[in-house]
C-alpha cells in the first residue's frame, strides 16, 4: 500500500476553514447494533442501526480577533448543530470529503513554559455521517455551473445532503443549489433537486440541505446571485 503525506488534508467547521490551524485529525466511525428480542426465532438478534462519528482536532492556539480561539469559543455548549467537513486527500473538486453534524463536546488548551499553546478540539456527531464529494471549490466572479460529478443514484428514502459554504463574500447575494441527470445533461438535462438549495446568502454562511427522494447519479452545483466575489465549498453525500 502506498503511503502519502497529510499535508493534503482539509478540514471545516461550519464556514471556517480550520486547515492552516490544523496540524493532526482524527475521526472514528461506530456502527451502532442494537439488540432486537421481538422475532420470532431463538435467541437475541442484532439490527444495523445508525453510525456514531467522533472526531479530534489537535493544533496551535491563535487567539487573534475572529480566528480559531474566538469562533471556536462561540461555539463551544451553545447546543446547537454544527456542520463539519473533512476532506483527506484535499479540497479540489471531486476529492473524497466526509460531511458530519456534529456538537462541540470541548476545546482543552495546553502549553508548557516556553512552549507553543496547543488547541484541542472535540466533536461528537448529532447525525448520520456522509462520504461524498467536494462539487465546487472555488472562487467564483458570477452565475456559473461548476462540473457534474456521477455519484451513484440514490432510492426513496435515502438521505442525500449538501453543504453549502460561502467562506468569503463581496455582493448583494448568492445562491448555491444542485441540480441532477441521469447521464451528465445528455439525453436527460440537468434539473434541480427539490429543496437541495441554500437560499440567497448575503454574506459568509454554511447550509446544509438534504432530500430523502431518489435522486440520479451525475449531480452538479449550480451558482446564481448579483456579487462580485465568493469563496465557495459545497459538498454532498449520501448519509450512511
Amino acid at each position: 500500500m502506498g503511503k502519502s503525506a497529510s499535508s493534503t488534508f482539509r478540514s471545516y467547521l461550519d464556514q471556517y476553514a480550520l486547515s492552516g490551524y490544523i496540524n493532526s485529525s482524527s475521526m472514528e466511525v461506530s456502527q451502532e447494533t442494537p439488540v432486537v428480542t421481538a422475532l420470532s426465532d431463538t435467541g437475541p438478534r442484532r439490527l444495523i442501526g445508525n453510525y456514531d462519528h467522533m472526531h479530534e482536532d489537535n493544533g496551535f492556539f491563535d487567539g487573534a480577533t475572529l480566528l480559531n480561539d474566538a469562533f471556536i469559543h462561540a461555539l463551544v455548549g451553545d447546543n446547537t448543530d454544527h456542520y463539519l467537513t473533512k476532506c483527506p486527500d484535499g479540497d479540489s473538486e471531486n476529492d473524497i470529503a466526509y460531511d458530519g453534524l456534529v456538537t462541540l463536546v470541548g476545546k482543552p488548551l495546553s502549553g508548557q513554559s516556553a512552549g507553543a499553546v496547543l488547541l484541542h478540539l472535540k466533536t461528537t456527531g448529532r447525525g448520520g455521517l456522509a462520504r461524498g464529494l467536494v462539487l465546487a471549490s472555488v472562487t467564483t466572479t458570477g452565475a456559473e455551473t461548476r462540473v457534474g460529478r456521477n455519484m451513484g443514484a440514490t432510492v426513496s428514502g435515502d438521505t442525500f445532503e449538501a453543504i453549502f459554504r460561502v467562506i468569503t463574500f463581496s455582493g448583494t447575494n448568492i445562491t448555491l443549489t444542485i441540480e441532477e441527470s441521469q447521464n451528465d445533461g445528455g439525453a436527460d438535462p440537468y434539473a434541480l433537486i427539490t429543496g437541495m438549495t441554500s437560499g440567497a446568502l448575503t454574506a459568509a454562511n454554511v447550509v446544509r440541505a438534504t432530500t430523502t427522494a431518489a435522486t440520479e447519479a451525475w449531480k452538479r452545483c449550480r451558482v446564481a446571485g448579483t456579487f462580485t466575489s465568493a469563496l465557495i465549498l459545497v459538498t454532498a453525500g449520501k448519509v450512511s
